[in-house]
């Protein structure tokens, strides 16, 4: 299993407040037998500043303590860049904000409306050759009200990535019924905790089992390994992946009656 999109690194976003907490979570990783972590602190500009430098630095208190533990799990460091304004990829690019020095970035924007520029920016980084990811398509109110938006974003040469808590039912039915409608539609291509660190929980590994249970072991092991893997190799991945068989139409009365 690899989570690409968290808030475990310690004081520098909205999840975890001081490296004590980061320490508990790490455990928690290593319980639940994690293969590679990517940590992705929020960048916002004039916000988070949490530009390469910041990151990195925080980012030590967690290699020396994965180190220390022994641990066997990979980590790796990248942000979760909230995607609006002229200089939103040119921060991408400035601070190497791509996934492992691979295309792939992981990306957001605002959940109750996306921006203006959206498209705008997403078109520039797929003309510079990168690859986002767009983080809990999910939870964004548009695509809440049409699932069949996060198509026109695949169709657009992005990726997306559903939260295990949307799966587990963490932020209501609604969102957790557009994440398997989305997952079921082959509108999803990872899993990521977003664990901001509140909870005491780091819930990957039910998240996983939920996704077992619901849809199969291909899917499960699709999007918690498979194209994690892929992308950390920074191999391409097929934007269209799931292919349904069309329902043979009802038949009619005549029909049925007469074996047609």
């Amino acid at each position: 299993m690899i989570d690409i999109h968290n808030h475990i690194l310690p004081g520098i976003d909205d999840g975890s407040s001081d490296v004590e907490t980061t320490y508990s979570y790490l455990d928690l990783i290593a319980e639940a037998k994690m293969k590679a972590v990517v940590f992705t602190p929020h960048y916002m500009r004039g916000f988070y500043d949490n530009t390469k430098d910041v990151v990195l630095k925080s980012f030590r208190y967690v290699e020396d303590y994965v180190k220390e533990k022994g641990y066997n799990y990979n980590i790796y460091c990248s942000a979760e860049v909230y995607l609006m304004g002229e200089e939103a990829v040119k921060d991408i690019q400035t601070n190497a904000f791509m996934i492992n020095g691979t295309r792939y970035v992981l990306v957001e924007n605002s959940l109750t409306g996306f921006s203006d520029d959206l498209f705008e920016n997403l078109y520039k980084m797929t003309k510079l050759g990168l690859k986002p990811i767009l983080a809990h398509p999910e939870r964004y109110i548009e695509i809440q009200r049409n699932p069949s938006m996060a198509e026109d974003f695949m169709h657009r040469d992005v990726y997306l990535q559903i939260n295990t808590g949307s799966i587990l039912g963490s932020y209501g039915e609604k969102v957790k019924n557009v994440a398997f409608e989305l997952i079921d539609r082959g509108f999803a291509h990872f899993l990521g905790s977003d664990c901001h660190c509140h909870s005491g929980v780091y819930d990957y590994p039910q998240a996983v089992e939920a996704l077992r249970q619901e849809f199969d072991e291909d899917t499960a092991e699709v999007l918690s390994e498979d194209h994690p893997e892929r992308m950390l190799n920074n191999e391409n991945i097929p934007y269209f992946y799931v292919f349904h068989q069309p329902k043979p139409p009802k038949k009619n009365f005549i029909q049925k009656l007469f074996g047609l």
